[in-house]
């Protein structure tokens, strides 16, 4: 798709939209927001969303409770091309994916290629979502590179989170929730009042407890036998503080203080096979079917591995913590000027015991224990001052610091009946700083036209030390690196209407390298290689038919260098494999996004979203899977970080993780009984075309298209703050997953004429549920 194609097919639409409203002779200042319009902080001011010259997708207040959204990853199903989900036994805590752009899962010290920016704190980290999952007021998908105008770089975009403030008046409320299928049970809740006429206290609080959702069929009455039979077994608990400062004078503040506790069974409570090529699980023959369903078996690590290791449990867990705490202050230096600054704290203390390989008690020899333990400490720092002038020049400058210190604790053994060392216990230690500046102008060349621009200039350090077991220094061939990078970005945009918005412009993204953390030789080079992304994007937005009718278009051609891409490596003793960042070489990523909302009457709403995404490596000599033979096109070799490995040639290919297609569609109707109830009934349905789980693009890591459904049923009691309904989700059935991995000790002759294909695992998402909620709420207006 050409630069000059899509300029021509947006603006043909564009014309199209306009024609369903009359042209005004001024355009209206973006802060001053249409009837029925959405308020957005894309580019760090409140404007419209119409207005805003920006690829997002909002999800409001009013559609996270209509939906029983009460975790980030339910917006997979709301915001075409995004991905979140769990990412199983690794303390980094899920998988971030926009328009097939995302790594860092399995490398705890990885900065993730999109990042979230939590009530204007910015952490690149998945983990982190798990904090805002409560009283959540909106959240922007921001899609695309995102450089300019936040602190830390996201070459895929940005998920911007804003949790409820304290109000001028008192107001409490709880929801109250039952899944019947996985016996979880949630209450949160919140009480906010103002203490004086200038300072308000909001207090949000959460709980959760669920029984799990998957049967664990492993037999019974050996040493690796499960006591928990219903996995995942969670529980969740945490909540924020807010206080709110505005005497109405020059000066305002806001500090937030938010807690997130998490206690599971492990993080492969969801791991299950899903393709076996020999026609049974190489390592549980009998008691495995080999596909994603209900069932899965997972064995505990057993008594013997704690002798040699105390942190190796006998039965897999996960324990993880987590606190935020933001300070944002702004003072007005006159009417046209506000200096804001943005102080946060992220950390985390995370630990889990695993037993990662589904191995029966006849293969006990493979059965594994492994411990991680992860600290995170990030300090930031951010300035901005900004303008609002009533003339046609404005603009923005700032700058960002931030200070990083990860610790990373990891051992792995096998064999449960004798155990035997596959990574010794190391201690890994990163730290990091980064600084920015950045500088932004905008120009009204007409009053319906404007230009706005700047670039952000990057700076980012990161050295790695690493200790054994007894906590003797191993030196490392490369132990520090550094990257720099200038980010520039224009767009033109054209108003011509408070209820129309045309614009284009060129953007460049960049992610800085890292090391990898794990269980690899720490004498090699464990580094990767920064990741750059530039390219083209142009959008219509439009309000129509007496603003019943919201579109949104955009079209996009991007080229990603260095693309940072997750592989598994094979060990230099043949035992077992690491995963770890490596660097493709080219790529490019290029679609079309169309979204509508449509106010068909007063009862029915009906909403739309289509995505076409052409992600394809364009140079890229990638690992082979284990088992996948010479005819196969396991020919190369390369070398990486963990030293040489046998390579494929995967240019041309897509990449993983990004579907072709996507689509998101549904309805609203709200049949009122009177004026103050009503019952809303609701549906939603999305649906993904097919692709590869894995890097390597393995055959067996195909996850085919599928579709999922929702609905919703709720009662509204408005007199009396009251409402109950049932919300349905994947209400098909569907079993599906996005990250997919090699069963360890199965498949060998890699790269060789004659060869054994490995088993293919997967973390197979959440099937149906039946949930009951019920809210009240007092004070409310």
């Amino acid at each position: 798709m050409q630069s000059k194609s899509i300029l021509s097919t947006t603006a043909l639409i564009g014309a199209l939209l306009t024609s369903t409203s009359a042209y005004a002779q001024q355009a209206p200042e973006p802060e001053q927001a249409s009837a029925g319009d959405i308020v957005v902080t894309a580019r760090r001011r409140e404007e419209t969303l119409i207005g805003t010259p920006v690829a997002v997708s909002v999800v409001g207040g009013a559609e996270l409770q209509r939906r029983g959204i009460v975790s980030m990853d339910n917006l997979v199903q709301s915001v075409p091309q995004l991905v979140i989900s769990e990412v199983g036994a690794n303390p980094q805590g899920g998988i971030v994916i926009i328009r097939g752009i995302g790594v860092g899962e399995a490398n705890p010290f990885a900065d993730q290629a999109v990042s979230f920016n939590v009530d204007g704190l910015q952490v690149s980290r998945a983990n982190i979502r798990r904090v805002a999952e409560v009283d959540m007021a909106q959240v922007e998908v921001l899609k695309g590179p995102q450089a300019l105008y936040f602190g830390k770089n996201s070459p895929a975009g940005i998920i911007v989170i804003r949790t409820n403030d304290p109000g001028d008046h008192f107001e409490a409320g709880i929801n109250g929730s039952y899944e019947f299928i996985g016996d979880e049970g949630r209450l949160d809740g919140y009480v906010s009042t103002p203490i004086t006429d200038s300072l308000g206290v909001r207090l949000a609080l959460y709980g959760s407890h669920m029984a799990g959702y998957f049967r664990n069929v492993y037999p019974q009455g050996n040493p690796y036998s499960p006591d928990r039979i219903r996995l995942p077994h969670n529980k969740d608990w945490g909540g924020r503080l807010t206080l709110k400062f505005d005497n109405g004078g020059p000066f305002d503040a806001k500090l937030k203080a938010s807690r997130s506790s998490v206690r599971t069974e492990g993080g492969e409570s969801a791991v299950q096979a899903i393709a076996c090529p020999l026609g049974y699980n190489q390592l549980a023959p009998g008691i495995d079917d080999c596909r994603a369903d209900k069932n899965l078996i997972r064995p505990d690590s057993g008594p013997n591995f704690s002798a040699f290791d105390p942190n190796i449990t006998d039965r897999p867990y996960a324990d993880q913590d987590q606190t935020l705490v933001s300070l944002e202050m702004n003072y007005k230096l006159s009417d046209a000027l506000t200096l804001t600054s943005a102080t946060g704290y992220y950390g985390i203390r995370a630990s889990h015991s695993s037993s990662f390989v589904l191995a029966d008690p006849a293969h006990a020899a493979r059965i594994t224990g492994g411990y991680q333990k992860l600290n995170t400490d990030e300090y930031s720092q951010e300035l901005r001052l900004a303008s609002d002038f009533s003339g046609a020049f404005n603009f923005m400058i700032g700058a960002y610091y931030q200070d990083t210190k990860l610790y990373h604790v990891a051992s792995t053994m096998y064999n449960a009946a004798a155990p035997t060392v596959l990574g010794q216990h190391e201690t890994h230690i990163q730290n990091g700083k980064a600084w920015s500046a950045f500088g932004q102008l905008s120009i009204k060349i007409l009053p319906t036209l404007e230009l706005s621009g700047g670039g952000r200039y990057s700076d980012e350090k990161k050295h790695l030390d690493n200790y054994d077991p007894n906590g003797v220094f191993i030196p490392t061939v490369r132990p520090e690196r550094k990257w720099h990078d200038f980010s520039p970005e224009g767009t033109l945009t054209w108003r011509p209407t408070d209820k129309f918005t045309l614009y284009g412009g060129y953007k460049h993204g960049f992610l800085s390298g890292g090391f990898n953390a794990g269980t690899g030789n720490p004498r090699n080079d464990r580094s990767y290689d920064q990741q750059k992304i530039h390219g083209f994007e142009v959008g219509a937005k439009g309000l129509a038919l007496d603003n019943r009718l919201r579109t949104g278009l955009v079209l996009y051609d991007y080229t990603s260098t260095g693309l940072q891409v997750t592989a598994t490596i094979p060990r230099e003793n043949g035992t077992g494999s690491d995963q770890v960042v490596v660097n493709a070489g080219k790529a490019r990523i290029k679609g079309a996004e169309f979204e509508a909302t449509f106010a068909a009457t007063d009862v029915l709403t009906l909403r739309t979203g289509l995505a076409y995404n052409h992600a394809r490596y364009k140079a890229f000599a990638g690992p082979c899977y284990p088992g996948q033979s010479i005819a196969q096109g396991c020919s190369q070799q390369q070398v990486v970080a963990g030293g040489p490995f046998t390579a494929q040639d995967l240019s041309g290919q897509r990449l993983f993780r990004a579907p072709d297609w996507s689509l998101q569609g549904g309805f609203t109707a709200s049949l009122p009984f009177d004026s103050e109830r009503h019952l809303s009934v609701s549906m939603d349905t999305s649906y993904s075309s097919g692709y590869f789980g894995q890097a390597t693009n393995k055959p067996d890591s195909w996850q085919k298209g599928y579709a999922l459904v929702d609905g919703n049923i709720t009662y509204f009691d408005d007199a009396r703050g009251f409402s109950i309904g049932v919300v349905g989700k994947n209400l098909t059935n569907k079993y599906y997953y996005f990250r997919s991995l090699d069963q360890v000790f199965t498949g060998s002759g890699t790269g060789t004429a004659t060869t054994t294909p490995s088993d293919t695992l997967a973390l197979i998402n959440r099937g149906r549920q039946i949930m009951l909620r019920v809210s009240y709420k007092l004070g409310g207006r």
